[in-house]
């Protein structure tokens, strides 16, 4: 802008300096065109001025390590006006902040959310002399996404044992059957032609699936961004494997808001979870392992590799 600024000032001098040495029609046109033109130019980018955005721009989602880069996404009902803005990316896990150019890498050598913010918006008219606040901007949240860290041993899951059983809602397969009477009402796909034959009475094998009790895994969202990477790493690793053996479980984090508690029975509630944790702040003391849960089965997901 400053440029732009010079420019037109030397423009005009060069046009005064043209009026004074010929002083004719042609040479006053062009000095009064020189003086009005910005005042004209100004007129003609307000609409276009108050109606511009602008919010930054990058994947929702981005990869730990790629180089993701930050850009401004504009938008007005009229022609696009100069316009000029940084970024400020805040990073709650760990609260550092950076402020970077349109163009620059975003921070993604370790997993977190980036809530990015416009810094010092500004807009111009057409000719780039006069600068305004941008009024509509709008902010965003950048997930750098960890990387499923692979757990040398499974958990050990044969103490999550069905504590009884119940019908399961809407029928369907099941490896285990529960041999009744029929009620009005009931599916008659599920009545045992060939018991009912032999009894002489309509009988139902309905379905039944186990009860557990409370799968639970547990965490500290604390430590240096290496550990966060693994915890966060095997809580995604280790949630899938769950959820890949039909196992519904609940996440509960300490976090420097208290303890959150998720429940997990499908891949998008987990993710969810990873997401929500990404931009939550860290715990600054104690740790969940002090807490008691009453559980059938849980599982502490520590930063090293060894600690479980």
């Amino acid at each position: 802008m400053a440029r732009r600024r010079i420019l037109y000032c030397l423009a005009v001098i060069g046009s005064l300096i043209f009026y004074g040495a010929y002083q004719e029609w042609f040479s006053w046109i062009l000095l009064q065109v020189m003086l009005y033109f910005p005042w004209l130019s100004l007129i003609m980018s307000i609409g276009a001025m108050f109606r511009f955005k602008m919010e930054p721009a990058a994947a929702r989602k981005i990869p730990m390590g790629s180089t993701e880069m930050v850009q401004l996404k504009v938008s007005s009902k009229q022609p696009i006006p100069p316009h000029k803005s940084k970024v400020r990316i805040t990073k709650p896990l760990t609260g550092e902040i950076w402020t970077l150019k349109p163009g620059d890498k975003l921070p993604t050598d370790h997993c977190g959310g980036l809530q990015a913010e416009l810094h010092k918006p500004r807009v111009c008219d057409y000719l780039g002399l006069f600068r305004f606040r941008v009024r509509k901007t709008i902010g965003q949240t950048f997930l750098v996404m960890p990387e499923p860290a692979q757990m040398e041993v499974p958990p050990d899951l044969t103490r999550y044992l069905a504590q009884r059983w119940r019908p399961k809602p809407g029928g369907g397969y099941a490896e285990n059957h529960e041999i009744r009477q029929f009620h009005p009402g009931d599916n008659l796909n599920q009545i045992h032609w060939k018991l009912s034959a032999k009894v002489g009475d309509l009988m139902l094998r309905e379905p039944m699936e186990p009860e557990r009790g409370l799968m639970l895994l547990t965490m500290d969202l604390c430590g240096s961004a290496q550990e966060l990477d693994s915890k966060l790493g095997r809580l995604l690793w280790l949630g899938n494997y769950l959820l890949g053996q039909n196992i519904p479980f609940d996440v509960r984090v300490l976090t420097g808001n208290g303890i959150e508690s998720h429940t997990i029975r499908e891949e998008r509630d987990l993710n969810k979870c990873v997401e929500t944790l990404l931009c939550t702040c860290l715990a600054s003391e104690g740790s969940i392992r002090d807490r008691t849960f009453t559980a059938a089965w849980q599982h502490h997901i520590g930063g090293e590799q060894d600690e479980a």
